[in-house]
């Protein structure tokens, strides 16, 4: 009886502690499922970042300028641009986007205006939750190599696709426009002309805040000089050999400072040229 007694015991013991085990490991399970899983509010936003440059795999730099969402007419614009370096001006680039909500929905995606590196591309139909966007960049290329046997057999002629860069916007950092629509080729034109005076503007005033700096530069290295000529009449022979080496060091850094100031002098004035001649063309554009 005693046997029995402790048989049924043990085994009472043996499914509460596996009924607590089962139980412990729930309440884990739950606990971080979040961090094993991802939870969807705590996801990582996925944004590309504005008027920063990207790499495009070698072919040179582009930069988002801009990226606008109207809900209400379910319409996003982008405006990039491309480093005007590149071999890619000469090059036809297409664009792809897609959703990562409905990632399978193909997506209208038109070329709204491109000039000199610049282009403006509207994504139509986007979703409401569309959650995250991503804009493919993608590089035209036609292979002249293919075979006469190729070509009649392919209506593409050998066109391929190669991506260059993917960027993105994310639904809750999107900037919204409610006034957003497709503009006129002219609205564009003029628009590209507005940023390309802003960005005239701020390389002037950058150049000039340079040639300010090494004028103040050149004031402290006069005055060290002046300093170490002083010291200079009382040291020994052996001191001024050091002395003369710094007067030295600071008469090459003088002459160097005095040539980055005449570059900045001469850029700024073919800077203000083209300044003037962009606002001409707005004039002209506008009229």
């Amino acid at each position: 009886m005693n046997r029995q007694t402790k048989l049924i015991t043990e085994h009472t013991s043996k499914r509460y502690l596996i009924g607590v085990s089962v139980m412990a490991m729930a309440l884990l399970f739950f606990l971080f499922s979040g961090f094993l899983f991802g939870d969807e509010s705590r996801s990582k936003v996925q944004q590309t970042p504005l008027d920063e440059p990207l790499n495009l795999r070698g072919a040179g730099e582009l930069e988002v300028e801009n990226w606008v969402y109207n809900p209400s007419k379910e319409l996003m614009v982008v405006t990039l641009n491309i480093d005007k370096s590149t071999s890619l001006l000469n090059d036809k680039l297409s664009f792809v986007a897609q959703e990562k909500e409905h990632p399978r929905r193909k997506i209208p995606t038109t070329v709204e205006y491109q000039n000199d590196g610049r282009y403006v591309i509207s994504i139509q139909q986007v979703s409401p939750s569309f959650d995250v966007m991503a804009l493919d960049i993608n590089k035209e290329e036609t292979n002249n190599l293919t075979l006469k046997e190729d070509e009649q057999n392919s209506s593409k002629g050998g066109e391929e696709s190669n991506q260059l860069a993917r960027i993105y916007t994310d639904q809750s950092k999107v900037k919204t426009d409610l006034n957003l629509g497709v503009k006129t080729m002219q609205e564009y034109e003029l628009a590209a002309l507005s940023q390309e005076v802003k960005k005239t503007k701020e390389t002037i005033k950058e150049k000039d805040e340079s040639i300010q700096s090494i004028g103040e530069r050149l004031e402290e290295i006069d005055q060290k000089i002046v300093e170490l000529e002083s010291e200079r009449l009382y040291e020994t022979k052996e001191e001024k050999e050091q002395t003369d080496a710094q007067i030295r060091q600071l008469k090459n850094e003088k002459e160097r400072l005095h040539r980055d100031s005449l570059e900045y002098k001469t850029a700024i004035k073919t800077l203000k040229e083209k300044l003037k001649m962009l606002k001409e063309k707005q004039r002209m554009i506008s009229n």
